[in-house]
């Protein structure tokens, strides 16, 4: 892994930075206050979600809304560039500037720390704020803090670090199993007994079961035979009980169609008579017909009448509306010709007011050009104080963008060469995977072209041998002179395709020749790598180019454009004490006019209305003569209906005269008009008697000869043995369901009692597999006791291996050993002394705990860069520069970063950042 840059915006005390890092040491350096440890903290933040004792405000600068950090990094899992960006408002952001596309992961716990943990090469489940404050990035002043603890206050520590806990918390969540498994297994074997306590009386079960089920089979039997004799005697009833029962249905239907034809024989009668009274209520309505006429064009004649009667009504009702309308229109003509006369009166005083309106639009043009003066100088003065401090900080941006320019246009060629170094770089990894592909490709490809070679030669000699016989031919046959050449032609040309194919087959093999060579392959793609890391490095600072140009242009306008505009107001700013005199002025002599233009503007007003009140008076005049017309034209029409009282009269008079007649009509018209459907139903009823006749005949004939067939006394013998046979059935029958319900009682205590044992089987089953549970459980939970010191003292002895190395090479002294022991305590040892931790001095400590921490990061996380924050806090200046040549000198480490507020670690790498107080 290795991080190229780190940008922040409104982070702590940066409000728009970017840092670019190398491999090996980055010392970042600067003065107190300047910002060294916010870098780190924005890398932890962004890359470890690590914040320390800050909450999310602490990060934010004062006054501003949100921080925001962005890291570009490599890899450790595909070798590509990616950046992760952080904000404290929109939280998560990963991009792939390779694709030019945004990653799909933006939930923290969920999505972007496993991404992160399998790109920075830890193992699943890490917490990376833990991993960082512990071993990767130390926070200033407590590097060797852990260490100076005692045995108790540091087992806990670095217990935590080393996964110890996890052991220990794995035996203890095992015990809860452990016991789980013990009550299963105890369970069971209470289960069991239960079950043998049950199944005692399976045996006795089964014999009375046995001897139920052989009654049982006894009384179907003898059910069996009165089912028989029950089913003969049934059918020698059916027969005689449905002669029975035809001769009571016989004696049924005569009793009813004697019933029916006395029935119908009244109710002929009754037709008889409503006939009648039918044909005297046809002789009422001819008898007064024309009266009932009469009496209906009197009461149509009314309702026309009536009908006039309420156009009348209307008419009258509209007349008095009129009249109405015309007062107030007469009062309304009054009031407008009083308005015109006071008009007038306005007329004369406008023509007083003019001069005096000249004189005040005059006096006020003035002063208000002078307000306007004198509101631009104030205006200006504060134009000119801000533009004097922007064109200052112009000056100073334009300064520092021309620099920044000067360094980001030095970087355009190797920014140009990305693409052509990522093609050979695609280039060479594909050569690399096909390396075996390409081996056994060569080799066919010369097996191809030694049989080509020896197949062209006999070719080359068989065309040369058909040339020359096809030349002959040639002029042995004239005639055949052009197919000849044809075929001549086509000969030469097969003869330039084999070449060509040979040559084509030597090119490929010699590319494969170069192409085969892994070792040069891995050497020149290494070389490329080195070289396109570094390209892309510069590119993300070549990219900014554009808008530092585009800024600088446009500072340089602005900051001519604000020199000139500065001229030109300072100019005018000379002429104020004048303006303001005149001001005062011109001011006294408007008040003594006394505003003769709103005195005008109020006489104008009502000369305006002078248009409106002329046309409302015509049409008010207008309207008067319109509202006498029509009081002539109601009355007109009101005179047609002078005689319409009179015959309103007449015609009442005519439908009284009729109406008992007409009454009396109405009262017999029903009647009369059913005198046809009734004659009809009489002729119907007559019919339906007859027939009702014939079938009484017919039925009591039918009755006569099945009385002289039917024998009563045998019928009654046959229902008697039916009866007892029956019986017998029944008795049998009632016996069989007590016994069957027995049966199937015995049958579900037996079922149950069979269901049980195989529970207890299966319990049995069940049983033995617990108890293996429990043995392993048992086991494992011992395993985990046993395994946590095991592997952990493991751990210690790796660390502890890899500690001794850096130790020495951080001291560059092959006669000194370290030793991290199991109690956590670092030995340091030198000839034939042994030194505890408390004994070194300040320097041996910070180097002894430097060792053990970067071997914790190595053993543990598998991580090749770390962060040193004041590594040389409380060193004297022969110490610091000791430690700093010690740390240049890691070479296990891909990236260190040491923050120095002095010079120390300028001197021991070129990968410096200096930071300066914004």
């Amino acid at each position: 892994m290795e991080i190229l840059s780190v940008s922040l915006k409104n982070f702590k005390s940066h409000s728009d930075r970017h840092f670019t890092f190398q491999p090996g040491t980055n010392a970042i350096c600067g003065e107190n206050g300047a910002g060294k440890t916010s870098i780190l903290e924005a890398i932890a933040w962004a890359m470890f979600d690590y914040t320390g004792d800050y909450n999310k405000d602490d990060l934010i600068r004062n006054g501003s809304a949100s921080a925001q950090a962005r890291v570009a990094f490599i890899s450790s899992r595909d070798g590509r560039t990616y950046e992760v960006q952080r904000c404290t408002s929109k939280g998560y952001t990963l991009y792939d500037p390779q694709l030019a596309e945004r990653l799909p992961y933006s939930r923290i716990k969920e999505e972007v720390m496993p991404w992160l943990r399998e790109h920075l090469g830890v193992s699943p489940g890490t917490d990376l704020s833990q991993l960082f404050s512990s071993t990767i990035g130390v926070p200033q002043g407590t590097f060797t803090v852990d260490f100076l603890l005692t045995k108790e206050k540091r087992k806990p520590i670095f217990d935590k670090i080393l996964k110890v806990e996890e052991y220990q918390q794995s035996w203890k969540k095992l015990g809860d199993l452990e016991k789980y498994a013990k009550s299963q297994v105890e369970s069971l074997e209470q289960e069991i007994a239960h079950y043998d306590d049950a199944l005692t009386e399976l045996e006795s079960l089964l014999q009375k079961r046995h001897t139920q089920s052989e009654e049982i089979k006894q009384v179907q039997t003898e059910l069996e035979q009165a089912q028989t004799a029950l089913i003969q005697w049934q059918r020698e009833q059916e027969q005689l009980s449905a002669q029975a029962t035809q001769m009571q249905q016989l004696d049924s239907q005569l009793e009813a169609l004697t019933a029916r034809i006395q029935t119908q024989t009244a109710f002929t009668e009754r037709l008889h008579l409503a006939l009648q009274e039918a044909e005297q209520a046809v002789a009422i309505c001819t008898e007064h017909r024309e009266a009932f006429q009469a009496f209906g064009q009197a009461e149509k004649a009314l309702k026309e009448l009536e009908q006039q009667q309420r156009s009348e009504r209307e008419l009258q009702h509209k007349r008095q509306h009129s009249q109405e309308q015309l007062r107030d229109r007469q009062t309304k003509l009054a009031t407008l010709t009083l308005q015109l006369d006071r008009l007038q009166q306005a007329k004369a005083d406008l023509e007083q007011l003019e001069p005096l309106i000249e004189q005040q639009q005059q006096l006020e043009d003035s002063l208000k050009a002078l307000n306007q003066q004198l509101q631009n100088c104030s205006t200006w003065q504060r134009t000119v104080q801000d533009q004097e401090k922007r064109l200052v900080q112009m000056q100073i941006r334009i300064t520092q963008t021309d620099k920044e320019i000067s360094c980001v246009q030095a970087l355009e060629p190797l920014v140009q060469q990305i693409p052509i170094l990522e093609q050979q770089q695609q280039r060479y990894q594909q050569q690399l995977s096909r390396i075996a592909a390409a081996a056994q490709f060569e080799a066919d490809l010369r097996q191809m072209l030694r049989q080509s070679e020896e197949t062209g030669d006999r070719y080359f000699n068989q065309v040369a041998q058909a040339e020359a016989t096809l030349r002959d031919l040639q002029q042995t046959v004239p005639l055949w002179t052009e197919p000849l050449e044809l075929a001549l032609t086509t000969l030469r040309s097969g003869v330039d395709w084999q070449q060509q194919l040979l040559t084509a087959l030597q090119s490929i093999l010699q590319d494969l020749a170069e192409q085969t060579s892994e070792a040069r392959l891995e050497k020149q793609l290494q070389q490329l790598q080195s070289d396109l890391k570094k390209a892309r490095q510069q590119q993300l600072e070549f990219s900014g180019l554009a808008q530092r140009l585009s800024d600088r242009a446009e500072r340089h306008e602005e900051a001519i454009a604000l020199q000139a505009s500065l001229t030109e107001l300072q100019t005018q700013l000379t002429a104020e004490p004048f303006l303001q005199k005149q001001q005062t002025r011109l001011a006294q002599e408007l008040e003594a006019l006394g505003d003769p233009r709103g005195r005008s503007r109020l006489r104008q007003q009502e000369l305006q209305q002078e248009p409106t009140l002329r046309a409302n008076v015509e049409t008010v005049q207008t309207s008067l003569a319109e509202d006498q017309q029509a009081i002539i034209l109601l009355d007109q029409q009101l005179a047609t209906f002078a005689d319409l009282g009179e015959a309103l009269q007449t015609q009442q008079s005519l439908r009284e005269q009729h109406r008992a007649a007409h009454q009396e009509y109405l009262e017999n018209q029903k009647l009369a008009n059913s005198r046809r459907e009734r004659h009809q139903q009489l002729q119907e009823a007559i019919v339906q008697l007859q027939a009702l006749e014939q079938d009484a005949k017919t039925v009591s004939e039918a009755h006569k000869q099945l009385h002289e067939t039917f024998n009563a006394e045998h019928f009654q013998a046959v229902q008697t043995a039916y009866q007892q046979t029956k019986e017998r059935g029944i008795a049998l029958n009632a016996s069989l369901p007590d016994k069957l319900k027995y049966l199937e009682a015995l049958n579900q205590q037996l079922t149950r009692l069979e269901v049980l044992q195989t529970k207890r089987s299966q319990a049995q089953a069940w049983l033995e597999q617990k108890r293996k549970t429990q043995r392993f459980v048992k086991f494992a939970r011992d395993a985990y006791k046993k395994a946590g010191p095991r592997i952990t003292e493991r751990y210690v002895q790796r660390i502890s291996r890899e500690a001794d190395r850096l130790f020495r090479e951080l001291l560059n002294r092959p006669n000194v050993g370290l030793e991290w022991t199991r109690d956590y305590e670092i030995m340091v040892q030198e000839g034939a002394h042994t030194r505890r931790f408390l004994n070194l001095s300040g320097g041996e400590q910070m180097c002894a705990a430097l060792a053990v921490r970067l071997a914790l990061l190595k053993v543990l996380a598998d991580i090749d860069i770390a962060f040193f924050d004041e590594p040389t806090t409380n060193m004297d200046k022969p110490r610091r520069d000791h430690l700093a040549e010690a740390i240049a000198n890691i070479k296990t480490f891909r990236q260190l970063f040491v923050i120095s507020h002095d010079d120390t670690f300028e001197k021991v790498t070129e990968n410096i950042i200096l930071i300066e107080r914004e």
